[in-house]
């Protein structure tokens, strides 16, 4: 797995970098079908954030993307905690196919599917021995100042591929959010899929078109 590492707002020294090869050739087992890591350090510049100064960002790419973030007083402590987040985003989607397919072979994106017995039970031990914040890759990304106030709203824009809703179901697991943007391929409506309590999940479609007749109505 190729792995490239960015520091933004500061310099990623070769302990970092060692400590970031490891967790990756971990993280590269427990998912064989990744192909490139993108790992980002980030230091927060407010001091006011100075407990959660570092975050550490990981990024697994596939034929499906798997992103985890995490923020601590120390970057060696929010690189820790980011790769139990990817291994708990794995985890959980193996476990979601495993119960819609009532324990059949799942040959699906990443991975947990491809793992030995022994690889997902120190997964799950790794898992619960550790606390463990995240995202979803972006083409852009803006930071920008809300009017009079200190509070800084970070915007993304992202593609919208058509997928179906049970496989933007499958990407918000990975990604480990509690709800998942997408363009339905059946509608072709703006959706968002989300997460109920236990096995359930709910979707809410925009139809465009309905809001067009209102507007022309009114």
């Amino acid at each position: 797995m190729d792995i490239a590492i960015v520091g933004r707002h500061t310099k990623v020294n070769d302990d970092m970098r060692g400590r970031i090869a490891t967790k990756m050739e971990k993280l590269s087992a427990l998912a064989p079908l990744a192909t490139r890591a993108e790992v980002h350090v980030v230091h927060e510049r407010n001091p006011k954030l100075s407990t959660d100064a570092e975050r550490v960002e990981i990024t697994l790419h596939g034929r499906a993307v798997v992103r985890a973030e995490a923020s601590a007083e120390d970057r060696v402590a929010a690189l820790e905690l980011a790769t139990i987040r990817v291994i708990e985003q794995l985890r959980k989607l193996h476990e979601r196919r495993a119960h819609r397919h009532q324990g059949k072979a799942d040959m699906a994106t990443f991975a947990m599917a491809d793992m030995t017995a022994a690889q997902a039970a120190a997964a799950a031990s790794e898992v619960e021995s550790v606390e463990a914040w995240d995202g979803q890759p972006a083409s852009s990304v803006r930071e920008i100042p809300l009017d009079g106030t200190p509070i800084m709203i970070r915007s993304k824009v992202h593609s919208a591929e058509p997928m179906s809703i049970s496989e933007a179901i499958d990407q918000m697991e990975l990604v480990g959010h509690d709800f998942f943007l997408f363009l339905d391929s059946d509608s072709g409506m703006p959706s968002a899929v989300y997460r109920r309590r236990g096995w359930t999940y709910g979707v809410i479609q925009l139809d465009q078109v309905a809001a067009e007749v209102e507007r022309a109505s009114a």
